[in-house]
């Protein structure tokens, strides 16, 4: 019985050399993914000894929409402040009794918007936590 051997037509790699080769790029890949890894907060590692968490590395976050949800996500964050190096820095929201009660929450400093377009011209915005109701996304 004579065993035929399939090369491909044009000159390139067989089906089976290219899968092999595929295996074993995903293999390194893989295995390399966790050498690159950079920890970060709450995970289980700090940032490096020498490195120093300062103004510069801090987020400065505003909310968008601050009802019920969005006064929820303000209080977590706030009590996280500290650990995650975040400034709470604006609130935007179309009702003026929730916009004072996140002024309230957050703190003198906080800039108040009506309109979420006037809050994202900011330039020190690094983060913005939406609540708004689904169609407004």
């Amino acid at each position: 019985m004579k065993q035929e051997i399939n090369t491909p037509h044009d000159g390139g790699a067989t089906r089976r050399e290219f899968i092999k080769k595929s295996t074993l790029a995903a293999a390194a890949v893989a295995a390399s993914a966790n050498i690159f890894k950079t920890p970060v907060y709450g995970q289980d590692q700090a940032p490096s000894p020498g490195s120093v968490v300062g103004a510069n590395n801090r987020l400065v976050v505003a909310y968008i929409g601050v009802g019920p949800q969005g006064m929820a996500h303000v209080r977590t964050q706030k009590a996280g402040a500290a650990a995650n190096n975040i400034a709470q820095a604006a609130a935007c929201d179309l009702s003026t009794h929730r916009r004072e009660e996140a002024k309230a929450e957050i703190g003198p400093d906080c800039a108040l918007f009506k309109d979420y377009e006037k809050l994202l011209e900011r330039k020190d915005i690094d983060a913005v936590t939406i609540s708004t109701v689904d169609h407004w996304h």
